[in-house]
């Protein structure tokens, strides 16, 4: 009799009997550069895959789980790909829809199961509680409110993450490149993905927009924030694109539109499959198409927002200020395998105007299965721009004036990561409704932080300590503790001092922090960014770029660089 696991390992393999049977015609149908001896052997191995399953589920000395085990071989497959094709199950899917298109408490990260745990697979939504916090793309969880999430599902983790705005969750984060698990406290807030989080004139005739996203109708916000600053007088614009992890192609193509001429090309695809060779052009006259412009930009600027500087510094449209960017040129195309679960898949790659690829060319490393010489080759070639100006294919954006940011102090690190910031605004903001917008923090304020500080414990362990540690645990299992301990505890109090200094050395960043945070949260969302604002190199750097119009173009017309 058929039990449950044989009724699937005979459903599997009937379905990979009928895929061998009709996958040859159907890339010949969906492709024009492949050879039959490619479609012989993708036959051939989709029979060894087949009778490999077979055998093991049948013959294994343990019962294996038909679909855990079909599963573990589809992420097999895919983790020898780029890191972008993935099997996308239910929950997931959900998850994407709930953060991209309605409102919920929580902390503002697209999670995905990653192994063994869940693990943020975008830069957290601008302005979010995890954003502030400091979390990043990549960063493992491995605790929610001091429960172990091995094993979870992400819909699971991600009940555990939401709740009602104004409480807390406390997480432990996994990071690569650091040597210690990351703790973070966040305060839940009311999710709303914005694309335009800020634009206004920020100082004379120069207007300031931040993009944050690229949703499907963020052409339009794009065009009637423009529209809304000129009759404010703008001449010049700063676009902010730092911080922004992309979106949907055309939507890109949306935002471009708004600053390149009718009938200019803004980005072309090219892939294997039919159907994935497109160009992209501008097809409407712009609202912003010969003022100028500066875009700014930084290492987690990505793809969508890849697009939109490239075709601007391509094509001469304006200038681009900031930090090399990340370099995510891989077009996906989410294919439906059933009602459940999808198969998000790496189908074409960008080229913008110049016919430089966007993608950086270390995207597979040391992978075997796939030949990444196209991205290669194009890292070692030389690209113009409309100008004749000079423009290397190394993958990413290379901006014409490159500020490196500033590297973030030890103490501000932690403090941010531990909301302290944010829970002391939270309190003084609600103590003091009356604030004066014109307000400083000086030494009343400072003061106030410290008290919370001591009232909450705040605590971080420097790299010097965390070092100590490993040398007391050694002297503790040599039995050296006595002999030592006079020496130890002088080391323990200089460390302590030290920390001190640190966060005396650093009551600039400090004031600022707390200055945009209390604004912030009395004034709103626009207030906390122009007080940013004021502090940042490259918006200021750019300010000053469009008011000296004789700089301005000279770059824009520099061939020899």
């Amino acid at each position: 009799m058929f039990n449950k696991r044989n009724i699937s390992i005979v459903a599997f393999l009937s379905l990979l009997i009928i895929l061998t049977i009709s996958f040859g015609g159907w890339i010949a149908y969906k492709t024009d550069t492949q050879k039959p001896d490619y479609y012989f052997e993708i036959n051939k191995n989709m029979s060894v895959f087949g009778k490999v399953y077979e055998e093991i589920t049948n013959r294994y000395v343990e019962i294996i789980d038909p679909e855990k085990f079909m599963k573990a071989g589809i992420y097999g497959m895919l983790e020898r790909l780029d890191p972008y094709t993935v099997f996308i199950e239910k929950e997931e899917n959900d998850e994407l829809q709930i953060i991209t298109h309605g409102k919920y408490g929580g902390v503002g990260m697209r999670i995905s199961k990653r192994g063994d745990y869940p693990t943020v697979v975008d830069p957290p939504f601008d302005g979010t509680p995890s954003a502030k916090a400091g979390i990043r793309e990549g960063d493992q969880i491995i605790e929610v409110d001091n429960e172990d999430t091995k094993g979870l599902s992400v819909s699971q983790t991600a009940n555990r993450l939401r709740g009602k705005p104004g409480t807390d969750v406390f997480i432990k984060i996994r990071r690569i490149g650091e040597p210690n698990v990351l703790e973070f406290r966040l305060i839940r807030e009311e999710i709303k993905v914005e694309e335009i989080t800020f634009a206004d004139i920020v100082k004379d005739d120069i207007g300031y927009i931040r993009l944050a996203h690229f949703s499907r109708n963020v052409g339009e916000q794009m065009h009637d924030s423009i529209a809304e600053l000129k009759q404010k007088g703008m001449k010049k614009l700063i676009l902010d694109l730092r911080g922004n992890p992309g979106g949907l192609l055309e939507s890109a193509v949306s935002v471009a539109d708004n600053f390149i001429s009718k009938g200019e090309k803004i980005v072309a695809t090219k892939g294997k499959a039919m159907g994935t060779n497109k160009e992209y052009k501008a097809a409407s006259d712009p609202i912003w198409g010969v003022e100028p412009l500066v875009v700014l930009v930084d290492t987690i600027s990505a793809s969508a927002s890849e697009i939109v500087a490239g075709a601007i510094q391509d094509l001469d449209r304006g200038i681009i200020l900031g930090s090399p960017t990340f370099g995510k040129g891989l077009v996906q195309t989410v294919i439906p395998i059933n009602n459940q679960t999808a198969l998000k898949i790496t189908t074409a790659k960008y080229y913008i105007p110049s016919g430089r690829l966007i993608q950086k060319p270390d995207i597979y490393k040391d992978n075997k299965v796939l030949l990444s010489s196209n991205f290669s080759e194009d890292s070692t070639k030389i690209f113009k721009t409309i100008n004749g100006r000079t423009v290397k294919g190394s993958g990413g954006i290379v901006p014409d004036i490159r500020i490196e940011p500033k590297l973030m102090p030890l103490v501000i690190r932690h403090l941010i990561m531990k909301s302290m910031f944010f829970n002391f605004s939270l309190e003084y903001a609600a103590e003091h409704p009356n604030l004066s917008k014109e307000f400083e923090v000086g030494d009343e304020i400072l003061n106030e932080f410290k008290a919370f500080l001591k009232n909450k414990d705040f605590s971080y362990k420097s790299p010097e300590e965390r070092g100590l540690d490993d040398i007391k645990k050694i002297i503790d299992e040599r039995g050296y503790s006595n002999e030592t301990s006079e020496s130890i505890s002088k080391l323990e109090k200089i460390f302590d001092e030290q920390k001190n200094l640190d966060f005396n050395k650093n009551l600039d960043f400090i004031k600022l922090y707390l200055k945009s945070e209390i604004a912030g949260k009395l004034w709103g969302t626009s207030a906390k960014v122009r007080i940013n604002l004021d502090k940042s190199d490259e918006v200021n750097r750019a300010i000053d770029l469009l008011t000296n119009e004789t700089e301005y173009y000279k770059i824009l017309n520099n061939k020899s660089n």
